[in-house]
């Protein structure tokens, strides 16, 4: 029987301890769909607990491209190594990819993650997609100091370097492709360019975008309970093994939260008691910063989990 909605892709933001998952895997159980992660650290193997891909109590059957938790198909984890990069321009092509992949079995797509980023760009594209990688450039770059790469990208991009929020200006990584992308801007033969992708944006597409909140104190309290639960589940055997594949720390630093602090721990730089400390500081920083990104997003549905009656009062908007 076909299947006919009133819009072709649902997308679920909300800072991390919100259940977005959880909501999604509901959803797609009742309205016939199948989730596509937008988590900028869930595309890692071997990354499970730390990234928080699905609860301990589920029924998790992992495949090649694909894992399907509590019988519901999730795409979008386990894609690279750690070690390796994985690119908004990934993302982008694997949505895009798997979207016509669900549609073309008549479900419903739906996209859920807490990285901003990522989201942002599903809806409005984004500018540097087909912007190659300069590898002379970037090893000039990579002996620099964070603060050096940020005041050579104020040098040559002042309005992009002034816009980053404080977790970007930290990120060597994020620096350099900033840095990688103004200079290609600044050439002659690529200033007037306008890049072209093949890929689109959903800003005019039937698309619902939900997005999950509550007050920062109430969330605050999820996450550390959270956090508590997956220390006991060998959160930190889950580092110890990935530092044992040789994997470069400032890797680890470059990922943040969880990855940062316990593989600090476990390299003997701070006490397990200061790692988790400054981890639960970071973590309640990192939700500040997601729930900034409501800002950016037009027509967004918020649902504040808080309050007793939100899964009703959700349903109610989608009109399915």
């Amino acid at each position: 029987m076909q299947r006919t909605y009133d819009y072709k892709l649902l997308i679920i933001y909300g800072p991390t301890a919100t259940g977005k998952t959880a909501l999604a895997i509901d959803l797609a159980k009742k309205y016939d769909g199948e989730l596509i992660s937008a988590d900028s650290r869930q595309v890692y193997r071997g990354l499970d607990i730390g990234s928080g891909k699905v609860s301990f109590s589920s029924k998790v059957e992992k495949h090649r491209g694909y894992w399907i938790v509590n019988g519901v198909k999730i795409h979008g984890f386990d894609l690279v190594n750690p070690g390796e990069q994985f690119s908004v321009a990934d993302f982008l092509k694997l949505t895009h990819t798997t979207m016509i992949q669900i549609i073309g079995v008549n479900k419903l797509p739906i996209v859920v993650g807490g990285t901003g980023f990522y989201i942002k760009a599903l809806i409005d594209g984004i500018s540097s997609i087909g912007i190659p990688q300069d590898p002379a450039l970037r090893r000039q770059l990579e002996g620099l100091s964070v603060d050096q790469l940020y005041q050579k990208l104020l040098e040559i991009d002042p309005s992009r370097a002034k816009s980053m929020n404080e977790s970007d200006r930290a990120n060597p990584r994020r620096l350099i492709r900033a840095i990688e992308i103004a200079t290609y801007n600044k050439k002659p033969e690529t200033r007037n360019q306008k890049l072209t992708t093949e890929l689109p944006n959903y800003q005019t597409t039937n698309c619902l975008l939900l997005g999950l909140t509550a007050p920062n104190s109430y969330l605050y309290s999820r996450c550390d309970k959270w956090l508590e639960e997956r220390l006991n589940h060998e959160m930190i055997d889950e580092v110890k093994n990935l530092l044992n594949q040789n994997i470069d720390p400032k890797w680890f630093d470059n990922l943040g939260l969880e990855y940062r602090w316990l593989s600090r721990y476990l390299l003997g730089k701070i006490s397990r008691e200061e790692a988790i400390d400054r981890l639960k500081g970071d973590i309640h920083s990192f939700i500040r910063r997601q729930k900034t990104w409501f800002r950016q997003f037009k027509s967004l549905n918020l649902s504040d989990i808080s309050k007793p009656d939100w899964r009703q009062e959700l349903e109610k908007k989608l009109k399915l």
